[in-house]
């Protein structure tokens, strides 16, 4: 019954996969249904995707035999014993009668099916349950899953997903009490590794899903990864970075997922940049977004760099849109809330092109259609009651002049007490998320009243029940005084504003006026942001722009990029930005300097690179934009200036803490995107080693070892420990012939505080091709150190032995030679100790003969 029930299942998905694919084939699809192809349909298949029929072949578990399934003649494996009428595709037929807990690899599958796809049909199982499904895709791959049929997996409440879902991992969560989907719920992962959860939480007789798997390119014009150009943003889920330079031949933004169902609840924004007098076009040519949601999932794009900036429009629904902007930043910010069914959505694609300007573009052009727009504009200068409520729960107005700004809805942005109705009080209050720390400068001010009656005070903290002794004050400016913009001041030379940071999640800002009508206005304009740890680095209290990355706490992976214009408030004059890579003990880290946009010609700054590093030629690199590779004794491995895109990829492994120090002394600055990796390593760090006897090797890393202009700073220790008493000898070779400030090992005494490297003993150089060190009797622990820096990682093989047993072989000190020769004194001693031991046997043994 079992059987039949299957294949009568499996036959209507068939026809109805079938019965798609000819409309799909026959009809153009629109934009405003979810584009999707059928991911297999054969003309061998007739029970499932790998079983011809029930019976009649030969069974390969009993040759007498002819009663077990027939096999597609590609791809398919018989089940054997455990399900003789059954066939799966070969590399899973192992799993036949219980489908749960597998891993799908791609290579693996290929190499034994010759197929990149195929088909999960998950056991019968009773509730409350679960099973994974990990896929595994080869490079340039991405994971495709179509879920065609649902059995007691969860229900939607008209909200979520609740008793159960069907979950890729980064994408919706998908349910269904009895659910057989004409077209199928389509999802994609672009992880390295994707992991498909089935859960049930609730009691259940029978839970089970079918779903067609793909190991889809994502080169694909269908099914492929149509994102094109833009950097991904450091520890954040799906943020980009859009420059003018990376889209010569156009870029293309998409939701995450594209173009299967995106994830719920996620909040992913395209920050888009360009040049003087370039123009940003941006044209959404497909747009599908549950109807009737669009206070939950929408589309915003902002004239600016953040979600604070003046908003131009609005998309929901399946509305599109095409866009002209006369300015240098755009954000497009992509908004999703709960999973919707009958999850038919999939999010937007939009085309991004640069249009460098001739003429004065008009302050406004629209021209409208059913779906479709063309605007023109200018920044700040639209202005939409629709969209200025859209956009009322950025901020909560406390009072007249007040502002209180929540890091769930607001990042980064602006306050200015000017224009807004007098009061003799005015608050600022920025409340964080968990891991947020908050951050303001005064960007400008005027207090103009006598005697410290008027006064601006910053606080750490929100104040309780309104009273500021709560919090602690970091700085308060007593009136007369006043910071004015550049633009006012008259300055030569720009002097950054002081910055203040909170240790928490809250901080105040407060303006006292000594009058709510005084002749000369005081006001404040504060720049604020938020800063999450998880995501950015550890903020350091003293900056606006270091932070630290943790190779214990923060993501194993990830990338950097110059400091966002938020940080730094807009200020101009000279910036240092340092972002510190801090490995935890036998973890290395990679830090690669990938790519830059800044093209300047007849630079007066130059780098030239070789074997100790980059270095920056000018007369004075202080007055140049510029980029460092620091080590941590301060010692400056690569300067990235100018025009220096050629040396390009740059970057360093290393052992111990290392930085990016970012140096802006024009306006602008060097715009660059590195990527980072902490490794857990057992070649370098701190290692112990209790064997009397041991090898290690440095040619492992080197035959692994990074392209041209890649330096290798290390520090590594390993501690040759015993608890008896022994003879230490150490053998070191190197094939290398390198200078011994590119790298040297050295043998110390053992240091029982502090740093256990002592009094040094001896040091070899690669150049000193092959030593052996033998250290004095007893000298039971010994430490020896590795210390390297340059472009070619030391190759080495040093290997330890130890004598504990005759103490007339004790030896001690280096061997002169590289080799131990016969006629070495060192070498000598011990053969001469042997014969003389043996001459005095030989006259005994003469002597008992003799009684």
């Amino acid at each position: 019954m079992t059987t039949i029930e299957a294949a009568s299942e499996m036959s209507a998905v068939r026809r109805a996969v079938w019965f798609s694919a000819v409309l799909f084939a026959a009809t153009p699809l629109a934009y405003t249904q979810v584009t999707w192809t059928p991911i297999y349909v054969g003309g061998y298949s007739q029970v499932d995707l790998w079983t011809q029929s029930t019976t009649g072949c030969a069974c390969s578990f009993n040759s007498s035999s002819n009663d077990c399934a027939c096999c597609v003649p590609s791809g398919g494996c018989s089940c054997g014993a455990a399900s003789p009428d059954r066939c799966a595709q070969c590399g899973l037929e192992q799993h036949c009668a219980n489908m749960c807990n597998i891993t799908l690899d791609s290579r693996q599958l290929f190499s034994k099916s010759d197929r990149g796809f195929g088909q999960i049909k998950s056991p019968y199982l009773q509730g409350p349950s679960r099973c994974t499904y990990r896929f595994v895709p080869d490079t340039g791959q991405r994971v495709e899953l179509q879920i065609y049929r649902l059995v007691s997996i969860g229900r939607h409440n008209g909200t979520a997903c609740e008793g159960g879902w069907l979950q890729l991992e980064g994408s919706a969560r998908v349910c269904g009490r009895n659910q057989r989907f004409d077209r199928p719920v389509v999802l994609f992962s672009d992880k390295p590794i994707a992991t498909l959860h089935m859960q049930i939480n609730e009691n259940t007789t029978r839970s089970q899903f079918l779903a067609y798997f793909s190991f889809s390119s994502k080169a694909s014009t269908s099914v492929g990864w149509p994102v094109k150009g833009g950097h991904p943003v450091n520890n954040t889920e799906c943020d980009s970075v859009y420059e003018d330079t990376d889209c010569h031949d156009g870029c293309v933004l998409a939701s995450p997922g594209y173009p299967g169902l995106y994830p719920s609840n996620i909040r992913c924004r395209y920050l888009i940049t360009s040049g003087l007098r370039i123009s940003i076009a941006i044209n959404f040519t497909a747009v599908l977004l549950p109807y009737n949601h669009c206070t939950s999932d929408y589309i915003a794009v902002y004239s600016g760099p953040t979600t604070s900036s003046p908003l131009l429009k609005m998309l929901c629904g399946k509305e599109k849109t095409a866009l002209v902007y006369d300015g240098q930043e755009l954000l497009v910010e992509f908004r999703t809330g709960p999973e919707v069914s009958p999850f038919d959505y999939n999010g937007f694609v939009a085309t991004l092109s640069f249009i460098e300007m001739t003429t004065e573009a008009p302050t406004t052009i629209a021209i409208d259609t059913t779906n479709k727009s063309l605007e023109m504009m200018k920044p700040g200068s639209y202005n939409n009651r629709d969209l200025h409520d859209h956009r009322k729960d950025q901020g909560a107005v406390i009072s007249s002049c007040d502002l209180e700004v929540s890091g769930e809805k607001v990042r980064a942005g602006h306050h200015d007490t000017r224009g807004k109705p007098k009061s003799t009080t005015c608050r600022l209050v920025l409340r964080g998320r968990a891991y947020d720390t908050g951050h303001v400068s005064l960007a400008s001010y005027n207090l103009s009243a006598q005697s410290c009656q008027s006064a601006i005070e910053i606080f750490d903290g929100s104040p309780e029940s309104g009273m500021l002794d709560t919090a602690n004050s970091l700085e308060r400016i007593c009136s007369p005084a006043q910071w004015l913009p550049r633009e006012l001041a008259g300055q030569d030379k720009y002097v950054e504003p002081k910055r203040y940071s909170s240790n928490g999640r809250d901080m105040t800002v407060v303006l006292r006026r000594a009058s709510n009508s005084p002749t000369d206005e005081e006001y404040m304009e504060v720049s604020y942001y938020f800063h999450d740890e998880r995501e950015g680095g550890t903020q350091q209290p003293a900056s606006v722009c270091d932070v630290e990355y943790y190779g214990l706490t923060s993501p194993v992976e990830g990338s950097v990029v110059h400091p966002e214009p938020h940080r730094l408030f807009a200020m101009e004059g000279p910036v240092k930005c340092r972002q510190h890579f801090i490995p935890a003990p036998n973890q290395s880290v990679v830090i690669t300097v990938k790519g830059s946009t800044k093209q300047t010609p007849n630079n007066p700054c130059e780098t030239k690179c070789g074997d100790s590093g980059c270095h920056c030629v000018s007369k004075s690199v202080e007055s140049m934009d510029h980029l460092l590779l620091v080590s941590e004794t301060g010692h400056i491995v690569t300067c990235l200036c100018g025009n220096y895109q050629d040396w390009l990829p740059v970057g360093i492994r290393s052992w111990t803490p290392v930085y990016i120090e970012w140096s802006r002394s024009s306006r602008a600055g060097l715009n660059f995107h590195a990527a980072y990796k902490f490794i857990n390593d057992t070649y370098c760090g701190d290692h112990t080693m209790a064997e009397p006897e041991g090898e290690v090797n440095g040619g492992d890393l080197a035959s692994a070892g990074l392209k041209l202009n890649q330096y290798y700073q290390q520090k590594c220790t390993w501690i040759l420990d015993s608890t008896i008493d022994r003879q230490l000898i150490i053998e070191v070779k190197s094939t290398q012939s390198r200078p011994c400030t590119a790298w040297n090992l050295t043998i110390h005494e053992y240091r029982k505080e502090g740093d256990p490297a002592g009094p040094r003993l001896h040091t070899f150089c690669s150049r000193d091709s092959h030593k052996n060190f033998t250290l004095p009797w007893k000298m039971n622990t010994a430490v020896v150190r590795l210390q390297a820096l340059g472009r070619t990682a030391p190759q080495y093989t040093m290997r330890w032995r130890s004598q504990t047993v005759i103490a007339n072989t004790r030896k001690s000190g280096p061997s002169p030679a590289p080799n131990w020769h016969v006629n070495s004194s060192s070498k000598a001693k011990p053969r001469k100790t042997a014969f003389l031991i043996f001459v005095v046997f030989a006259i005994m043994l003469t002597r008992s003969f003799d009684c």
